[in-house]
């Protein structure tokens, strides 16, 4: 395989990226790595002399927080689910016992940035100069076509082209790897021969000269999956010969079983077949000692068939594994990492074949669990998170250097402090454990790392709030119904009625989110859909047009006495403007008769009854404990932390 662009690393690029860098402390303490790694060391021995690739760069995911995120949401990051649930306990905008930086994350490794938007440009370009200190030639970013449609559109489309702007200006260029083997009849219309040869047509056309796409012998470089031939060798083969009719040569990469009538195509230049993830599926199912023996004999099989087509042969070798997104299933779908062992190992047992090339997976796949991009605490873990791209690069002769992280603000403000220091604006203050109200005081539990508190403020008559029975206008009220002819006093609701606010009272936004209570009663079948006025008034998910919109399960869930339920959510991104729409709250589901029984929101300009922090706080007398009031400590830098909505008549308490 000879690629267009190799692979280079300086002593003075490795020099740079150590010198006034973002989170430089945190590069200098994980500049070596770990002291006698014995994955590293072994690694070390193994002296591959062939280009490494990495696939499965994911852009899927989606972030609520920062300036103009890609996707608003949380998409592709949740809380822990357990036994087919999503426990109201352990959800994304809340931290792990003890934790001042860590969410709830319902995968087995979390990654050294925090749940990111994969859009911003800061990230892409760390991404990249990470791969390339690890002796990756070039990552494959994972691209899907869009859902609900023909299919014939791949997304998402403006990260791509960052993507691509960012590996040009790099000159460290990327390649794409196609899925449509996943995007089957019964989702859209992606895997219909002609949409799938206008769609891979269209993208090559669009992009294939430009200097971020990978490059061979001047070709682009396109690389196909296709394990559940869901498009057979006589369609394949029409496939790529239409394709290049229009775009010129392409250099397909395909992976798939070894059919004789498939590797003969001409227009493949290079192919991978058989490798480790054979082990899910088939005794001991991932556990060891693993068959390699058999699977030894088809690698060997796909191997002549290649060189008998005269095509490059690679081969793909997993880190590890592990798809059981349910933390209470226990069973198959798991391939231990042995201490890193078990990567080192898979490279050391294909090596025989000599391949031509290597692909490693998955760079960012945090939902199966195989990841090679830094992260903390996942299944191999020794205390570097750079550890498996230290595994890659000692298997090369090379050294890795990490690189620069990315801009502060492009990072989750939770993790902020422990990558770079300090505490601005924005980031996440002190963190504290949901305060116990018991005989007149506060009792508080600070979490270890946090920040330290200057202050904990405790805010009831500043919060905006609505209630039913609030049915006389007064000057400065916050929140306000617009059609409140709409809910009766009971604030009952149901079928398409929607209920309408504005908040002339909240229209000055801070660099800290706000957060939103929605104390509500539901019958089974029915949820609420709130919606607010933010900076993406529509974005794009896939092919569907989606607007802003409160995800109640992310949050905070309260129990009250009385069966109703107190939802605390953060509302990011808002941007009220004080006209009707700020907030709109209406029914999914069955949509059968609810109530809406308050409202609050909660801002971090709100002064409150300030206190001095401690493991004691006794309530001031203005406070009164029957009614909703938040509990917020601030650091120095006037950063406050998670706010706790507090009420003494919840489910287990009294008064």
């Amino acid at each position: 395989m000879s690629p267009k662009f190799p692979f280079l690393l300086s002593a003075a690029f490795a020099a740079l990226t150590l010198c006034a860098a973002p989170g430089d402390e945190h590069l200098k303490q994980f500049a070596a790595g770990v002291p006698g790694d014995r994955a590293v060391k072994a690694a070390s021995k193994l002296n591959i002399r062939v280009p490494v690739f990495v696939r499965e760069w994911h852009i899927w995911t989606g972030v609520p927080y920062g300036e103009n995120p890609t996707v608003p949401r949380w998409m592709h990051w949740d809380g822990e689910k357990k036994f087919g649930k999503y426990d109201p306990a352990t959800t994304i905008e809340q931290l792990r016992p003890g934790s001042s930086w860590r969410r709830y994350l319902n995968c087995t490794g979390y990654p050294l940035l925090g749940p990111y938007d994969p859009g911003r440009p800061g990230i892409i370009r760390w991404q990249l100069e990470t791969a390339r200190n690890a002796g990756i030639e070039c990552l494959y970013l994972h691209l899907w076509p869009s859902l609900w449609d023909d299919g014939a559109d791949l997304t998402p489309q403006p990260v791509l082209e960052r993507a691509l702007d960012a590996a040009a200006e790099l000159n460290y260029p990327i390649a794409l790897h196609d899925e449509i083997a996943f995007r089957g009849s019964n989702i859209s219309g992606a895997q219909k021969l002609e949409n799938t040869i206008r769609r891979t047509a269209q993208l090559v056309t669009r992009y294939g000269k430009h200097p971020g796409w990978y490059k061979i012998d001047g070709m682009p470089v396109y690389y196909f999956q296709n394990w559940n031939s869901w498009i057979k060798p006589p369609e394949l083969a029409r496939y790529f010969a239409e394709v290049e009719k229009q775009t010129g040569p392409v250099y397909w990469v395909y992976e798939g079983a070894d059919i004789e009538e498939a590797f003969r195509i001409p227009q493949i230049k290079a192919v991978l077949s058989h490798n480790n993830s054979w082990f899910l599926h088939t005794p001991p199912h991932g556990a060891g000692p693993h068959p390699w023996k058999e699977l030894e004999k088809s690698m060997e099989r796909a191997a002549k068939l290649a060189r008998k087509y005269d095509k490059k042969f690679g081969m793909m070798i997993y880190t590890r594994f592990n798809n059981n997104s349910d933390r209470g299933r226990p069973g198959n779908g798991r391939i231990p990492a042995e201490d890193g062992m078990f990567f080192v190992d898979s490279i050391k047992r294909t090596m025989k074949f000599k391949p031509d090339f290597f692909i490693f997976t998955q760079w960012s796949d945090f939902e199966e669990s195989a990841f090679i991009e830094p992260a903390w605490d996942f299944d191999g873990f020794n205390g570097d998170p750079y550890r498996y791209c230290r595994i890659i690069a000692a298997a090369q002769g090379k050294k890795f250097v990490p690189a620069p992280l990315p801009p502060r603000d492009e990072v989750d403000p939770y993790i902020r402090r422990k990558l770079y220091g300090g505490s601005e604006p924005g980031d996440l203050g002190p963190v504290c454990a949901r305060p116990v109200l018991r005989d007149g005081a506060l009792t508080l539990k600070w979490a270890e790392e946090s920040p330290e508190p200057a202050e904990v403020r405790l805010v009831q008559n500043e919060l905006a709030r609505w209630t039913p029975e609030e049915r006389q206008y007064t000057t400065g009220q916050k929140l306000r119904l617009a059609n409140w002819s709409a809910v009766n006093r009971e604030g009952e609701i149901e079928k398409a009625q929607e209920l309408r606010f504005y908040a002339p009272g909240l229209t000055e936004r801070t660099a800290t989110v706000r957060w939103v209570g929605i104390r509500h009663t539901l019958p089974p079948g029915t949820s609420l859909v709130v919606n607010y006025r933010s900076v993406e008034e529509n974005f794009r998910i896939d092919s569907r047009w989606e607007r802003r919109e409160l995800n109640l399960r992310s949050g905070v869930t309260i129990p009250m006495a009385d069966g109703s339920t107190f939802s605390w959510v953060p509302a990011w991104g808002d941007r009220f403007s004080g006209e009707e729409g700020d907030l709109l709250i209406r029914l999914g589901g069955k949509r059968e008769k609810s109530r809406i029984h308050e409202i609050v929101v909660w801002s971090p300009e709100m002064a409150g009854s300030a206190a001095a922090p401690g493991e004691r706080i006794p309530l001031p007398r203005e406070i009164d404990p029957s009614r909703p009031f938040a509990v917020v400590p601030y650091d120095r830098s006037g950063a406050p932390g998670i706010p706790h909505l507090l009420i003494s008549i919840i489910a287990g308490e009294r008064k």
